[in-house]
């Protein structure tokens, strides 16, 4: 029973270890693909890290380090591919949790389409200071739907550090866009006597 439950362990370290590794390279691939990028900042939750991807390489880097100094040559492989699929949990967590605004439009998360906004699909934006930063908040109509059924809201945090070139993007991209819808000059005078 326990040489089964051996192999099962092997066996889930391995698939664990070929889906981290695709997950990693799908996320370098969305990286290298997008093309013209003007602006990146990092965006995780530690110090804009992914937290939990960062966390469980820290923990696995401390652990092989006890394994390495004990010289528990047995538990080598085990460290080893725990090591790697925290590294590449971490790249692809790292690269997932990056913004990017390019030239094509607002990129918050590489792996979900979804999450990646044209420029020309932008209705109106808002700004809001926030502890160390401040807040976008885009609001854009989605292809192909109703201007009610397609109305969709995206958060941007922004460091300070960021925000004056960020600033400069969108205004040069959106405010221009903004100026042209002219309000139709109405003559109210002219309809009141009719």
């Amino acid at each position: 029973m326990e040489e089964i439950l051996a192999i099962f362990f092997r066996g889930v370290i391995v698939l664990f270890t070929v889906a981290s590794t695709l997950l990693a390279g799908y996320s370098l691939q969305n990286k290298l693909r997008l093309r013209k990028v003007r602006l990146s900042w990092r965006a995780g939750k530690l110090q804009g890290y992914p937290l939990f991807a960062t966390i469980f390489l820290g923990i696995i880097l401390g652990l092989s380090t006890i394994v390495l100094f004990q010289q528990e040559t047995t538990r080598f492989p085990i460290f080893i591919a725990y090591l790697w699929i925290g590294g590449m949990w971490f790249i692809a967590s790292y690269l997932a949790s990056k913004y990017y605004i390019t030239d094509y439009g607002i990129v918050k998360n590489i792996n979900e389409p979804s999450q990646t906004i044209p420029w020309f699909q932008i209705l109106d934006y808002v700004e809001r200071p926030k502890k160390g930063g401040v807040e976008y908040l885009f609001n854009y109509s989605e292809m192909d739907k109703t201007l009610i059924d397609g109305y969709q809201q995206l958060k941007l945090f922004v460091p300070e550090n960021k925000y004056n070139a960020v600033k400069k993007i969108v205004s040069l991209k959106l405010e221009n866009k903004f100026e042209e819808d002219d309000i139709p000059n109405i003559d109210l005078k002219r309809i009141q006597e009719e």
